[in-house]
């Protein structure tokens, strides 16, 4: 039975999101690098693997025995790694019935789409940020929109489910949100749409280019959509009329987004970290596995080091109420929409938001 870890926030822990790689054939100007405090991406052959296929599998038996079934590989680009589908299926054995997703340029998926899927890999998200040849070389640095539908398309006829992942930018491509939506539509796939955030190379880019998503939300509305939450993240997922799903990732300032948080972080030096703002201490597995004796200790040992980096999980963003509101604020939030919390006695590592009133 695998147990159930939950942060002093109570919220669960459940997905642990793994940078297999640092190294990418991209050069997105706005480039998070999954809060790596290395900042920017290097070029492929820069730096070489330090974990292992076999590394992934002991340190998913031992995340899959705490309760984690959820892990999302990405990079850098995890395509550059030519020992990806070796990874995708050494987490899948040592964690069976588990969600494997990736998260991708998708210009090599054509490649490996079929060998993934064989593998395990479940879901796939693909970075098409504009549909526009000049407009995606222009974010990219690289000419690759033809490559990477084609590594859509190929996810698509593998049997993978399908994520098309768009970073709006104001005065890039915000112009395109519909006809991106009609493109994944068009293939089977779900149009995610996300906000720029202040991390790595985006944090030089908030003002001149974010793009407030929830202006879009309006208008998705006024069309007549459906809307319903997804738990992860508390996010807004909307289905048109004309039957294209749009799934919308606002993490800017937003402690609801934080709120249905359930994940860990792991870098590509064996790294453990809370979120991707994290900028203290983190936990290092490296020494914890090539230490071992057996893979049973590697294992515990990794376990242990995934508790110790839960205990720093905390939202990033918090909202505060006075102690004398709650009793009557929190008979409002008692579906799960909102969680109250009050501001940590302690210094934690977050940003805090002042409200007054409901939200």
């Amino acid at each position: 039975m695998q147990a159930i870890v939950k942060d002093a926030y109570g919220r669960p822990l459940e997905s642990l999101r793994v940078l297999v790689t640092a190294e990418c054939n991209y050069r997105c100007f706005f480039c998070h690098l999954e809060g790596d405090p290395l900042g920017a991406p290097l070029r492929p052959g820069l730096k070489p693997p330090l974990l292992s296929p076999e590394d992934y599998g002991v340190i998913a038996e031992a995340a899959y025995k705490l309760g984690i079934s959820g892990f999302k590989i990405t990079g850098g680009e995890p395509l550059v790694r030519r020992d990806i589908v070796d990874i995708v299926g050494s987490i899948g054995s040592s964690a069976p019935a588990s969600d494997i997703s990736m998260t991708t340029n998708g210009f090599l998926l054509d490649v490996y789409a079929r060998q993934l899927a064989d593998a395990g890999l479940k879901r796939v998200n693909v970075s098409i940020h504009s549909l526009r040849r000049d407009r995606y070389k222009f974010i990219t640095g690289v000419d690759g929109l033809e490559r990477g539908i084609r590594g859509v398309k190929a996810a698509v006829e593998s049997g993978l489910k399908v994520k098309v992942n768009t970073l709006i930018l104001k005065g890039v491509n915000d112009d395109e949100i519909l006809e991106l939506a009609e493109f994944a539509r068009s293939i089977g796939a779900i149009l995610q749409l996300i906000e720029l955030i202040p991390v790595g190379l985006g944090a030089r880019l908030l003002e001149s280019h974010r793009f407030p998503l929830a202006v879009v939300e309006e208008k998705f509305k006024a069309m007549g959509a459906k809307v319903k939450l997804r738990s992860l993240h508390r996010r807004p997922i909307y289905e048109l009329p004309n039957g294209a799903i749009i799934e919308v990732v606002k993490p800017y300032g937003n402690p609801v987004f934080c709120s249905g948080c359930n994940r860990l972080r792991l870098d590509s030096s064996g790294n453990l970290s809370p979120c991707i703002n994290w900028r203290g201490e983190r936990v290092n597995i490296v020494k914890a596995i090539r230490g071992a004796k057996s893979r049973g200790e590697a294992v515990m040992r990794v376990m242990e080091a995934l508790l110790e980096a839960n205990t720093m999980r905390r939202p990033f963003y918090l909202y505060t109420r006075k102690a004398e509101e709650l009793e009557t604020l929190t008979p409002r939030f008692n579906s799960g929409d909102l969680r109250i919390m009050e501001t940590p006695k302690r210094k934690f590592h977050v940003k805090i938001l002042e409200t007054s009133g409901g939200a």
